[in-house]
């Protein structure tokens, strides 16, 4: 998969501006009906709409404002939560009977090639060129970071939404333990440089090996009361352990498609990588093999791993003061890289939201996903712990210095990847998630994993190489 450069950006960006002229300012009048306070069309008022998101914090924050929605706009929304992959089998349940019993999906990124192809979802091209009802002022399409929008919601020649969820990969560090006197000593002596972020993965490594310590031990100039572990890891048979596996694909040089767009899984980078990673298991907690993400958070939160490659929308768990233990203690960083002077890569976990094809209520579902999108409720998602997809909020000066992660959240944004978002990318990352536990665990070594899972999915994308939709 080539790299999104910054002009390939750019000029996405510009596309968009042109294909959206018209619809930032919220100003297209209703085709009737009055307007709420804040100018949005109530045509719709007395709607049912029906929503389901992944339970994360964006989607907690977003259903305490839905009565604000209502209140402007008449439309009753009922939003469902559910976890990733139950997200993902009730979305193709109610796509593949055309119940419609959804009316706006936010569904993860990746799928997104697989409900478009299948048209399971509407593209809103028309609405944003000519919006159906009358938007609020405080929504303007121009503010949604391209970056996001691209990956999370165009496929081939139309958009499908808009991003749900700004989710990206980033590390997450003890900062309290680096700035310890006495372990930057010591770290130096035994490592001979500086106590530091890791920049590169070796550097990644030796701290992994410095900070894993038994429980008694001291750490930081405190005794441990349990075992402290020098960094997290998912390696579950899960969608988890695959998207963290591909931060270090990325960085070694490898990826799952190589720039011909062929099945490229067992390249000696991704080998590599996959050996790199192994030899991180020494330094995880002894449960990393049923872990997944929300493993990690919660290992994390209890301030029992020094470091991690995670995800930066759950950085608001970290300081959140009713669940944590390392308020005000935990740093927030880039990825390492393979070698010193390489450029940083976030791995991209968007969320969008999507309109059901089958929907009766396709319009008041564009209005409140443009509500969803607009300035104040963006805000209300960034201060509550959540992530919002606006660079006008994701730059905000008083987030910047109030939240400890802000800087570092629209930093990796910018540095964000996007994994394959072909039709088949359910069944690669199946295979993967097999096949790299499987290397983790200790049953394969990672050359005959990562052979088997070359095998599967070059079966799998038979007839449908070289691969051009990522």
């Amino acid at each position: 998969m080539a790299r999104k450069s910054v002009l390939a950006l750019s000029a996405f960006a510009a596309a968009l501006a042109l294909a959206v002229t018209g619809c930032s300012s919220g100003t297209t009048p209703s085709a009737e009906g009055e307007v709420g306070p804040n100018g949005w069309s109530r045509k719709y008022a007395g709607t049912q709409l029906n929503v389901i998101a992944e339970a994360t914090a964006n989607s907690g924050i977003l259903e305490s404002l839905l009565p604000d929605f209502e209140a402007e706009t008449g439309i009753h929304v009922s939003l469902e939560q559910a976890p990733y992959d139950s997200l993902v089998q009730k979305a193709v349940l109610d796509f593949t009977t055309k119940k419609g019993n959804y009316d706006v999906l936010s569904i993860p990124y990746e799928y997104l090639g697989s409900f478009a192809e299948n048209k399971y979802i509407a593209p809103i091209d028309d609405y944003l060129k000519t919006p159906p009802v009358q938007l609020g002022a405080d929504f303007s399409s121009d503010d949604i970071l391209p970056n996001l929008w691209e990956p999370s919601s165009k496929w081939k020649d139309n958009l499908y939404g808009m991003p749900s969820n700004a989710a990206m990969m980033m590390m997450m560090y003890r900062k309290d333990l680096f700035e310890n006197p006495a372990e930057a000593k010591g770290f130096k002596a035994k490592y001979g440089y500086d106590l530091a972020p890791a920049t590169t993965w070796d550097q990644y490594r030796d701290i992994a090996e410095w900070f894993t310590r038994d429980a008694g031990k001291e750490a930081g100039g405190t005794a441990l009361a349990q075992p402290l572990y020098g960094v997290t890891l998912a390696g579950k048979r899960h969608v988890s352990t695959v998207l963290e596996w591909m931060n270090y694909s990325w960085t070694f040089g490898g990826d799952i498609f190589d720039s011909s767009g062929n099945v490229a899984i067992n390249s000696p980078e991704n080998v590599a990588s996959l050996e790199y990673e192994k030899g991180l298991t020494a330094y995880a907690p002894p449960g990393f093999t049923s872990a997944t993400w929300d493993e990690i958070t919660a290992q994390l939160q209890q301030g029992t791993a020094a470091q991690s490659i995670t995800w930066g929308d759950t950085a608001g768990a970290m300081e959140d003061t009713t669940a944590s233990k390392v308020v005000g203690k935990m740093g927030y960083a880039s990825i390492p890289v393979k070698n010193e002077g390489d450029a940083p890569e976030s791995h991209l976990g968007s969320w969008t939201y999507t309109i059901n094809s089958s929907s009766k209520n396709a319009e008041a579902g564009y209005e409140f996903m443009a509500w969803a999108m607009s300035k104040p409720v963006q805000m209300k998602l960034a201060e509550g712990g959540g992530l919002p997809a606006l660079t006008s909020v994701l730059t905000d000066a008083d987030l910047t210095t109030k939240l400890p992660y802000w800087k570092q959240i629209y930093t990796s944004l910018t540095q964000a990847k996007s994994r394959p978002r072909i039709p088949q990318w359910s069944g690669i990352s199946d295979s993967l998630a097999l096949d790299l536990s499987r290397a983790l665990s200790g049953q394969a070594s990672p050359q005959e994993a990562l052979d088997a899972s070359q095998q599967k999915v070059t079966e799998l994308m038979n007839g449908a190489l070289p691969v051009t939709y990522q």
